[in-house]
């Protein structure tokens, strides 16, 4: 069970996300047979599948093919590189034009040539769904019912199927690296082609409200059925993901062992913790400050200040604090080949806590971004990494708040990571269990409602002619 909870909570996991699609189209198919019997559900379960693998497979599979053009095209083969970047900790394009400066390419013909990969990968998605895809249903299901029904009596004219592309939504980084990214970026896509090759202005405004409607709840409802339950538990919106916690736990297992098994709560507490509020910088290094962006402005968020380790070299005599400042460097790539560390960082590192140990931050982030952290071609942006370790330090102020009789030992360590690791399962089942019941049930059933209020007619609406009363043949 602890491995199955650690995998289904793991960051940008398909795993959870191939069961949830299971439970849709499966739901959603069940929902249209009750209604529209054969033709409505097996047009919804091509729909619903072939949707499912472009965007998990597909574009994926898209991006790669084009990443090899892009390869040929700037004789450069296999050096991948992101676009992202917060200007002053990490630049991976930067890196790429500096390191392997593809001749004959400025960088902003390279950045372009990036951007057109990336929007073809997603234009190709969109019409193979959006177009494609309904154009074959309703052939499909017009010459099934053709067979069926050879009658020799005035019919409805055959619909003709309008070909045209939608409006397609641009996304470079967070569509080659995140799974929410991929379904973003074809959603709305996909949405205005079903929308648009609809046969009945029922079955378009259907297709407006399940396809629109289905977001929230694919991209941001598990996350938010979490964060409540964390809250109600807690306190706190954010909890610890269990392979984390389990890369803290073994860390702070190895630090208690080397101290006999067991410490007194304030000894604990002083060493994993430290007193990072107690920390006063030199007053003479001269950071470089992220220029702060509008939303920066409006939730008053610090901007991102970063300072050159050679720099710091010549302010801080203390050899053993400028070890520990090239290891927190260690932990994002240099920048144009020079390392750089945060404000924040510099901080972790007069503060000296286990904690914030330079070796545990490193397998922590190396497990959370796949070793993307530290590539000097990869984004990862660095609120995500400030996040987790803010968990991480939420995790071990949990295990001094569980310390009831001022010890803390083995024991209490293995039952705080269980603590966590339950109500990581118990926030991913009841955010699934919310999320595949709307997909796959209550969104469907409430699509049917409309159109029959609408109608007084409870029928498919891609084979009823509403005006006649009666089934569309072919």
């Amino acid at each position: 069970m602890a491995k199955f909870i650690t995998k289904m909570t793991k960051a940008d996991a398909l795993a959870p996300i191939i069961a949830l699609e299971g439970v849709v189209v499966t739901g959603r198919t069940i929902q249209a047979y009750k209604r529209g019997k054969g033709d409505e559900a097996r047009e919804r379960f091509i729909e619903e599948t072939s949707g499912s693998l472009v965007w998990l497979c597909g574009v994926a599979a898209l991006n790669e093919l084009g990443d090899k053009l892009l390869g040929k095209v700037l004789k450069k083969q296999g050096a991948n590189f992101d676009v992202g970047t917060d200007k002053i900790l990490r630049t991976p394009f930067d890196n790429f034009m500096k390191k392997v400066a593809p001749k004959g390419f400025s960088g902003t013909q390279v950045a372009l040539l990036k951007g057109a990969k990336v929007l073809t990968s997603i234009a190709l998605a969109n019409l193979f769904i959006g177009f494609v895809v309904p154009k074959m249903n309703h052939y499909i299901t017009n010459t099934l019912r053709s067979n069926k029904q050879n009658i020799d009596e005035d019919k409805p004219k055959n619909l003709t199927f309008k070909g045209a592309i939608g409006a397609l939504n641009t996304f470079t980084n967070a569509i080659e690296n995140t799974n929410t990214g991929k379904l973003l970026s074809t959603d709305f896509g996909i949405a205005g082609g079903r929308m648009y090759n609809a046969r009945t202005k029922e079955e378009r405004r259907e297709i407006a409200f399940r396809d629109l409607g289905s977001i929230y709840f694919y991209m941001w409802a598990q996350g938010h059925v979490g964060n409540l339950l964390n809250l109600a538990e807690s306190g706190k919106a954010n909890r610890l993901n269990p392979s984390a916690a389990s890369t803290v736990d073994k860390h702070l297992t190895e630090f208690l062992n080397s101290h006999g098994g067991e410490m007194s709560l304030e000894e604990f507490k002083k060493a994993v913790l430290g007193s990072i509020s107690e920390v006063k910088l030199p007053e003479n290094i001269n950071f470089e400050k992220q220029k702060s962006s509008i939303w920066d402005k409006l939730f008053k968020k610090e901007p991102l200040q970063v300072v050159k380790v050679s720099e710091l070299e010549q302010i801080i005599t203390d050899n053993d604090l400028l070890n520990r400042i090239k290891e927190m460097a260690k932990l994002q790539p240099e920048r144009l080949g020079e390392a750089v560390i945060t404000k924040q960082q510099l901080a972790d590192a007069f503060n000296n806590a286990q904690i914030t140990n330079p070796k545990l931050l490193n397998e922590a982030y190396s497990e959370f971004t796949g070793g993307a952290y530290n590539s000097e071609f990869k984004f990862v942006s660095n609120s995500k990494i400030e996040k987790l370790k803010k968990e991480m330090i939420e995790y071990a102020e949990t295990i001094c708040k569980e310390a009831k009789d001022g010890k803390v030992n083995n024991d209490l360590l293995k039952k705080v990571k269980n603590k966590n690791l339950i109500y990581n399962g118990i926030n991913f089942a009841a955010g699934f269990t919310v999320a595949a019941a709307f997909l796959s049930t209550f969104i469907p059933k409430i699509q049917y409602y409309m159109t029959r209020k609408a109608t007084g007619v409870n029928a498919f609406p891609g084979t009823y002619d509403y005006e006649h009363k009666k089934e569309l043949v072919a």
